[in-house]
């Protein structure tokens, strides 16, 4: 009999409410080819794994995350696609002919993409118990709550449970064997068998498998990985490479595993010759495997629940089981869900919610790197766009649910990538091609500070507004956290004032218009449209850099009183990124180059409305009906996001534009049809429909746009005294009627929960650690809480 989730059934007519979710299977994710659509994936930021194959025969399929092909560990002269010399001196002309023809290129400025790399596999961690050539009451489950996969089935009269997990705390993924009765024999190895065989190597001694592997011959990346039994007591041989268990009357195998890389996120500097290399994996991966070993599996398991649930538990989203789907599995839920029933799945789109939470706890930890293009999750050597960060977008929308569900702190891993890998070379980036102070990054950046503006057509790779972009998440979390001692240290000097200086630097007054603002020249909108000046998207971003640093600034006590004075000059002439064109549209281009129903994937002259806030707070556009309306044109011309790529992540998007519009029928429906589009059977976005190539960006952006549909929290500009108005449930549709949030954050520490109605309209809210004066009101205004100067209300 299958163990359902615990549901709390209210009396009728309400509908049921789930609380423990996750995800489930009675089949096995048994074919390598579909792994990505079908596994169930865990990690603790470092290490990842998808486990997978029949029972009594399961692998996992295993990632390191800074294992990476190409860059220096390829050839020693990498220099992160920048030119060899400056070409800053093609600006002027470049400049001058685009403010005469409107329109140019930047040929000129482009370096190459040689020796770029990708985001590659480990291998495999394989363990087959002897004897099962068939088995019953299968079934492999997720815990979202504690990050724990785990596969039970019964053969030849046993009961087998295997717990997998990888723990944070002991830096490990952990593979637990239970039985009812005696283990049978059971054998372990370690494989790459994607790599050539003169680069990889597996072998056994006693209690312990390792897989040691490099990407190229010579200078290539080395990683090393060691699986080693827990307890000294349990007897093993090794037989052809393969670590063998005999069956000596126990009923659990505990198997602990580590991997390291001689990557060195801190040598990415001139000091070290940019060559990100740092000392052999190999005393790290043993010691770590050592000091796991050397604990009970109770103990290891103890201290993985205890760091993941909280985290888990830090927000809670509560929606009724209207068609009691926690009972039907994963992947037949996702089969027959319906974009055109206004009914959706309440509970499939909460545990979709909760499986997102559940990502990002699993592929950012403060030790690691931030996760990109499919996480942590990559089966392959080489992998769709090198598994890489496109930061137009992807990157961004990978850290949309964070600050406010209570995982801010992990986002350190995103701090320290921009620090010691964008900015040293992308310093080196902004004097080669603009001349100018600070740092800069293009569009595809690796981990080898890849920030030169690559080779390719002009509307993709002439992209320098990534950091300025990234500059939000910067000051959202500052925002969401009031975390002071981290702005001064960090935030503020290696992170926002310098990008802030580099855009300081390139504002021209335009000589198209004349009309005396500050605009970019060259930009292209985000790989759509000509090489231009005044992108819309440029000037919405910068906007909030400066505002931001202004305020950044005054927090830390910036002594740099000539930085200020020229921010606050330049604001007051920028141009703020706001033109409304000739059929009612929000101009991508100062000049009105747009063309109806043009269903591009990229809302790019929405930034500033959704993620940002230039339009829908600095300009007032949430409160003001004019910008209303020119933001539901372009989106609505725009299209739903399917015509373009049909990826997961251009439907997210607008479900949020929509949201924060209150348009709660438009902002439901994109939701609805990125899980019919794109969800694959075990949940995860795939980009071209349910086609691979994974991409994990939708997974995280869909709970960011349900937030954009549970609250509006905006920022203010600087010296706005008044009292800032937080508005609860702009879109919660009638299909998740009394439901609830426990532990929304708040813009100044704050902390809110409540509840609404069977219509989806916030009756009850609960506020709590305010630092500032607050008002707190539902969608028809109603006062819901308050904080003025020192009490809550």
């Amino acid at each position: 009999m299958l163990v359902q989730p615990l549901c709390l059934t209210l009396v009728l007519p309400l509908a049921g409410f789930c609380s423990a979710k996750s995800l489930w299977s009675t089949f096995p994710a048994a074919n390598f080819s579909t792994i990505i659509q079908t596994a169930y994936p865990i990690g603790n930021g470092r290490l990842a794994a998808l486990p997978f194959g029949p029972p009594g025969h399961e692998k996992l399929s295993l990632n390191r995350d800074n294992l990476w092909a190409g860059g220096p560990f390829e050839n020693s002269s990498y220099n992160g696609g920048n030119p060899t010399s400056p070409v800053s001196q093609y600006l002027p002309g470049i400049r001058e002919w685009i403010w005469q023809n409107g329109t140019g290129n930047v040929t000129e400025l482009q370096g190459d993409d040689n020796n770029y790399g990708s985001y590659a596999v480990l291998g495999n961690l394989s363990v087959t118990i002897a004897g099962i050539t068939s088995a019953s009451s299968y079934e492999r489950r997720l815990d979202l709550e504690t990050g724990v996969h785990t596969t039970t089935f019964k053969s030849g009269g046993k009961g087998f449970t295997v717990k997998t997990y990888c723990s944070y705390p002991d830096d490990v993924c952990v593979y637990d064997l239970n039985s009812s009765h005696a283990l049978p024999s059971v054998s372990i190895m370690m494989e790459n068998v994607q790599s050539n065989a003169s680069l990889v190597s597996s072998s056994c001694s006693r209690g312990q498998v390792s897989l040691n592997g490099i990407t190229q011959a010579g200078i290539g990346m080395i990683y090393k990985s060691t699986t080693r039994i827990i307890g000294s007591s349990t007897s093993s041989h090794c037989s052809n490479g393969t670590l063998v268990v005999p069956s000596a009357g126990h009923r659990e195998l505990t198997l602990v595993l580590a991997a390291g890389t001689n990557y060195d996120e801190t040598h990415g500097t001139q000091a070290y010759n940019f060559s990100f290399r740092g000392t052999d994996p190999g005393a790290y991966v043993q010691s770590t495997v050592t000091s796991a070993s050397s604990k009970t599996a109770q103990d290891l398991y103890s201290a993985h629940v205890d760091d993941y649930t909280p985290l888990a538990n830090a927000f809670t989203l509560t929606l009724p089981d209207t068609a009691n789907s926690s009972a039907v599995e994963t992947a037949e839920l996702i089969a027959r869900y319906n974009a055109s029933s206004t009914a959706g799945d309440p509970f499939l789109e909460s545990l979709v919610f909760d499986y997102g939470r559940h990502l990002f706890i699993s592929s950012s930890r403060n030790n690691s790197l931030p996760p990109n293009l499919q996480g942590k999750w990559a089966y392959a050597l080489s992998n769709a766009w090198s598994a890489d960060y496109h930061a137009d977008i992807n990157i961004q929308m990978n850290h949309w649910p964070v600050d406010q569900t209570g995982l801010g702190g992990l986002q350190t891993a995103l701090w320290d990538y921009m620090a010691d890998t964008w900015a040293p070379r992308g310093s080196e980036t902004a004097k080669l091609l603009y001349d100018a102070p600070g740092w800069v990054v293009h569009s595809v950046v690796n981990i080898f500070g890849a920030t030169g503006m690559e080779t390719g057509y002009d509307y993709w790779v002439d992209y320098p507004a990534s950091a300025a972009w990234l500059m939000q998440h910067v000051w959202d979390y500052y925002d969401y956290s009031q975390d002071t001692a981290w702005l001064a240290r960090q935030g503020y000097p290696q992170l926002l004032k310098p990008v802030a200086q580099f855009w300081l630097s390139q504002l021209q007054e335009d000589q198209y218009f004349k009309d005396g603002t500050l605009v970019v020249n060259p930009c292209t909108s985000p790989e759509h449209g000509p090489t231009t000046f005044g992108c819309t998207h440029y000037q919405q971003l910068i906007y909030q850099v400066f505002e931001t640093a202004l305020q950044s600034a005054a927090v830390v006590g910036d002594t740099d009183s000539a930085f200020v004075s020229q921010l606050k000059a330049s604001l007051s002439q920028l141009d703020k990124g706001l033109h409304i064109g000739s059929w009612g549209q929000v101009q991508e281009w100062k000049l009105d180059l747009d063309v109806k129903n043009d269903t591009h994937r990229h809302l790019s002259n929405l930034i500033g409305w959704f993620p940002g806030w230039s339009l829908s707070s600095y300009l007032n556009g949430y409160t003001n009906e004019t910008i209303q309306n020119a933001v539901a044109t372009t989106l609505y011309s725009r299209g739903p996001g399917i015509i373009d790529s049909n990826a997961g992540w251009e439907k997210v998007w607008r479900a949020a534009c929509w949201a924060r519009l209150n348009n709660t029928v438009e902002a439901y429906y994109e939701l609805r049809l990125t899980i019919q589009e794109n969800w694959a059977p075990n949940a995860l976005s795939m980009y071209s429909g349910k086609d691979e190539p994974f991409q994990i960006d939708a997974n995280f952006g869909f709970p960011g746009a349900v937030l954009a549909m549970l609250v509006v929290d905006l920022p203010q500009l600087v010296g706005d005294s008044s009292v800032r108005t937080v508005v609860l449930g702009p879109a919660i549709p009638a299909a998740w009627g009394d439901g609830s949030v426990k532990g929304l954050r708040l813009r100044g520490g704050g902390v809110v929960d409540f509840g609404w109605d069977a219509e989806g309209l916030v009756t009850e809210a609960t506020l709590s650690g305010q630092s500032s004066a607050l008002t707190v009101v539902n969608m028809k205004g109603m006062l819901l809480a308050q904080q003025s100067v020192g009490y809550y209300s």
